[in-house]
């Protein structure tokens, strides 16, 4: 692999959170990727890195909560999803060259990409999700399967509720995160719908009516986003161009695909078909 630019960039958002984007790569189409629940952006070095090396300017943003946040502190800061949308992707956004830029996100990333995106299509080329989908219990297959999430998304909420934050590094799911987040996680799971806290805006209503070029992949084996959880994600994009890849675990030496470590393990295997689709582009 190519050796690659790499610079860390100090942003701040309008209320005067500071946190940073990684970039990686001098020239090429721009990319802004955007990183799962409670994953630093350093994980993703890999990652980034050797797409940079294929000829794109890669920039990962370090959301709220995270090591190189101002916010990571989540008991004494709290913070949802529409800080992201609202505040830190757009501060993210000026540091880009002017154009429209591809917006990639992983998991909770991928499902903040489609919403910004919904939002604001004018500033995006296309978009694609990695192994991100809905966590609504209905959209997982099998009796036991659906069952399972749905206690999980009660437990979040309930522990969430009596703490005031969510302890996931005790309960090994999303790392420590604040209050308002895991409601607005919460409540898509209970409802499969986005009705965040903060904002006003009719978020599936712009979803349906998103019209770029979107890629879902989902990953053989992976057991925290199954296809059927990125397809009823996807249903809920009725006028966006939406392409789906199944990465087969042959692509991972016929092991299944673990939720996190492909991107530091075996980033090719979702580089290739990201690369297909984006040539097919034009």
């Amino acid at each position: 692999m190519t050796a690659t630019t790499h610079r860390t960039i100090a942003i701040e958002s309008a209320d005067g959170a500071t946190s940073v984007i990684e970039t990686f790569g001098d020239d090429g189409p721009n990319v802004l990727f955007l990183p799962a629940l409670g994953v630093p952006l350093h994980y993703y070095r890999p990652l980034l890195a050797e797409w940079a090396s294929r000829g794109y300017r890669l920039s990962g943003l370090e959301l709220r909560g995270m090591p190189q946040s101002s916010t990571s502190d989540v008991r004494a800061n709290d913070f949802g999803y529409n800080h992201a949308l609202a505040l830190d992707i757009p501060a993210a956004v000026e540091q880009l060259e002017p154009g429209p830029f591809l917006l990639v996100g992983h998991s909770l990333g991928g499902q903040l990409a489609l919403l910004y995106a919904a939002a604001h299509p004018d500033r995006v080329r296309a978009v694609v999700t990695i192994a991100s989908g809905s966590t609504h219990h209905g959209a997982f297959p099998g009796a036991a399967a659906r069952a399972k999430r749905r206690l999980q998304v009660g437990v979040v909420r309930g522990v969430t509720r009596t703490l005031g934050w969510f302890p996931g590094h005790v309960l090994r799911f999303g790392g420590r995160q604040p209050r308002t987040m895991m409601s607005d996680w919460g409540f898509e799971g209970a409802h499969g719908r986005f009705v965040l806290a903060g904002s006003d805006v009719d978020h599936e209503a712009q979803l349906a009516d998103l019209r770029l070029p979107v890629l879902m992949l989902t990953l053989d084996g992976d057991p925290t986003v199954p296809r059927l959880s990125s397809d009823h994600l996807g249903a809920r994009l009725r006028s966006a161009a939406v392409s789906t890849v199944h990465v087969d675990r042959a692509q991972n030496e016929g092991v299944a695909f673990d939720h996190f470590r492909w991107a530091r393990r075996r980033p090719g295997a979702v580089l290739a078909p990201v690369a297909g689709w984006l040539d097919g582009l034009g």
